[in-house]
């Protein structure tokens, strides 16, 4: 059995958007904002050792014989253990000079050998370009050599200094916890101010949802408000919904009291007559016939009720509806030693779309058929086509036919009900008159003409579409 699963509301669909989305932003900046932290601390580095490089060949002297290096503007030189070395080393990498706080490296037992091996490897790794290296001496250091040919007569000599990264990790490891905790304030700031504003960006459909609300208890009968013009669609069509409902309403409360007035009448014409009287069974089928047409015409109008050009069904193939119903008329029998019906679909056009109700087209293409049926002698052309007209897509439908045609004069008076052009055949006109009420419901039009066979030729113009 299929677990229904009720829709998750718009405000937790933004909240759970926002809370993926910004672990990854806030992630990605955090993680920019290390690796630059990272880099300015080794070009702050790379500064500071070639700085201490100058003041060691400033404090530096060649005499001739041996090396000499004077006092150093630094204090962390002359502390063991300090982390900042300076050495002045030979182009085997021999030590030739270390700064006093060289005495003591870490639990290294032989420093200076453990210098000359890292400076070894320094060497071969920058050639004559200084630059900054992590070497190895009891933990990871920071590295910076520079070859120096001491004037023309001196020999070539290095300048290496070594500090400890204990400190420029420290510092690293604090920003990154401030960091950290200032991403996590600011993750807190903009999921409040992220949630305040989806509040804020929703109230209008809370408003709406209000309104209906309201609505539902019969304060108001359409939906009225200051909305954003992304909802004014939405409103629109809910207030198109409420008047149509409204009309079908009191269209359907007319049509009930006009139907048991105008009933009223043929029933009290039965009631009052005798069956005795030798022409009260044909009065009987008289006054049936008439209450079948009433009714029958109050029901469309009551089915029509509240339909508009701006609330139309679905999209309908027209085609197939309209030839379904020709075969249908065409199995009908013909008058005895009458011609059998010819009636012509070559002109029902595959792409022609209906938009409107299925129903609605059935009735009416069905009542044009049905009338020209009955007029014609033998031959109807029937013809439907998607076409332009003032700028809109419509459906235009013909029906023509071979009869007599209309009398001049009743072109218009025909198609209102009950009229007829001729008292030959039974019935009450009620037939086009449907149609006439098919039409205007839907915001077309019905005209009359002649027909290229001779005779009488309807012309129905509907909002449509070609098909896709």
């Amino acid at each position: 059995m299929a677990i229904s699963r009720s829709p998750i509301s718009i405000q937790l669909r933004l909240l759970a958007a926002t809370l993926l989305i910004l672990p990854l932003f806030l992630g990605l900046t955090v993680w920019l904002l290390d690796r630059a932290f990272a880099s300015y601390q080794l070009d702050a580095q790379a500064e500071r050792m070639r700085l201490m490089q100058l003041l060691l060949a400033k404090a530096t002297e060649w005499d001739g014989s041996a090396w000499t290096v004077g006092a150093l503007d630094e204090s962390r030189l002359e502390l063991l253990g300090s982390g900042l070395y300076a050495f002045l080393l030979s182009p085997q990498s021999e030590v030739l000079w270390a700064s006093p706080s060289a005495g003591q490296i870490g639990e290294l037992e032989n420093p200076l050998a453990a210098v000359a091996t890292a400076a070894r490897a320094v060497l071969m790794e920058t050639g004559a370009e200084p630059s900054l290296l992590t070497c190895m001496l009891d933990s990871e250091h920071f590295c910076y050599a520079t070859r120096i040919a001491w004037g023309s007569s001196g020999p070539e000599s290095i300048f290496l200094v070594v500090e400890s990264q204990t400190g420029v990790i420290a510092a690293r490891d604090a920003y990154r916890e401030n960091l950290l905790l200032l991403c996590l304030v600011a993750a807190g700031l903009l999921l409040l101010t992220q949630w305040l504003v989806i509040r804020w960006g929703l109230s209008p459909l809370r408003g709406i949802a209000g309104a209906v609300d309201e609505l539902q208890q019969g304060k108001h009968d359409r939906l009225d408000g200051d909305f954003p013009p992304e909802l004014l669609p939405l409103t629109r069509n809910i207030n198109l919904l409420l008047n149509s409902e409204k009309r079908r309403r009191e269209r359907v409360r007319s049509t009930m009291d006009r139907l048991a007035h105008v009933l009223k009448t043929p029933l009290m014409v039965i009631r009052n007559s005798s069956e005795s009287d030798h022409a009260y069974r044909e009065l009987v089928q008289e006054q049936v016939d008439r209450m079948l047409g009433v009714v029958e015409s109050g029901l469309t109008r009551a089915r029509l009720d509240g339909r508009s050009p701006d609330i139309l069904g679905q999209a309908v193939l027209a085609q197939p509806v309209l030839q379904r119903i020709v075969d249908a008329y065409r199995r009908l029998p013909r008058p005895a030693g009458g011609p059998e019906l010819e009636i012509d679909t070559s002109g029902l056009a595959a792409d022609a779309t209906f938009l409107g109700e299925e129903p609605d087209l059935q009735d009416l293409f069905g009542s044009i058929l049905e009338n020209s049926i009955k007029h014609c002698h033998h031959r109807i052309a029937v013809e439907c086509r998607a076409e332009q007209a003032d700028g809109q897509d419509c459906l235009l439908l013909t029906v023509g036919d071979d009869g007599d045609g209309i009398p001049a004069g009743y072109e218009t008076e025909i198609l209102r009900r009950g009229a007829r052009a001729d008292t030959a055949n039974l019935g009450h006109g009620l037939g086009l008159s449907i149609v006439v009420e098919i039409v205007s419901a839907y915001g077309g039009s019905l005209h009359t003409d002649h027909s290229a066979l001779g005779g009488a030729l309807f012309i129905v113009r509907l909002p449509g579409v070609k098909a896709p």
